[in-house]
This record gives C-alpha cells, structure tokens and sequence, in this order.
C-alpha cells in the first residue's frame, strides 16, 4: 500500500498515527517501532515517510527539514517536532495524549 492511501485510512481512524519523516541520509529511528509497542492501552501506529520518494507528502504536511516527526488523531495534527527526538522526548509526548 502506498504512504498516500495509507494516511488517508488512518485518518479516518479513531487512535494515534505517527508519521516520521526522514531522508536516505538521515537517521531511521528504528528504535521508535519497539517504543510504540510498549503503549498497549491506546493503539499508536507508524507511518514513516522518505521525503525524497515521496515529496508530495511532504509538501502536503510542510515539511521542508528533516527529520520531523508529526503525531495525528483521525486526521488532525496534534503535535510536531522538527529535528532529532530522543526515545524520553517520544514517551513525554505520547504520555501526553494517552
């Protein structure tokens, strides 16, 4: 599925998404995956975003900088963080919306 549709499901969902946006040359934050995991009680889902496949998307969400990490609920941005993210900053934030 591509990342277009599948924001677009998610958007009509009713729990977090969050969208990472990165480059080739960027780190992965493939850490973030294990973290997610570990919030049972509200469902946190991954969409992570290559801006130099996918420019549109990011143009779509005005994302010039990477990486940037945007969290949604049915569509709607509830937070954003341009610039690296720590595993503690990630658990402040999703501690916040649970």
């Amino acid at each position: 599925m591509d990342i277009k549709k599948q924001l677009e499901i998610e958007a009509k969902g009713d729990h977090l998404v969050l969208v990472v946006f990165y480059a080739d040359w960027t780190p992965h934050y493939e850490w973030i995956g294990p973290i997610l995991r570990t919030y049972e009680k509200r469902v946190v889902d991954l969409i992570k975003v290559n801006t130099e496949e996918n420019q549109d998307i990011a143009d779509l969400h005005n994302i010039g900088t990477v990486p940037a990490f945007i969290l949604l609920h049915g569509g709607h941005e509830l937070w954003r963080q341009v610039g690296e993210l720590t595993v503690n900053e990630l658990k402040e934030v999703l501690d916040d919306f649970r």
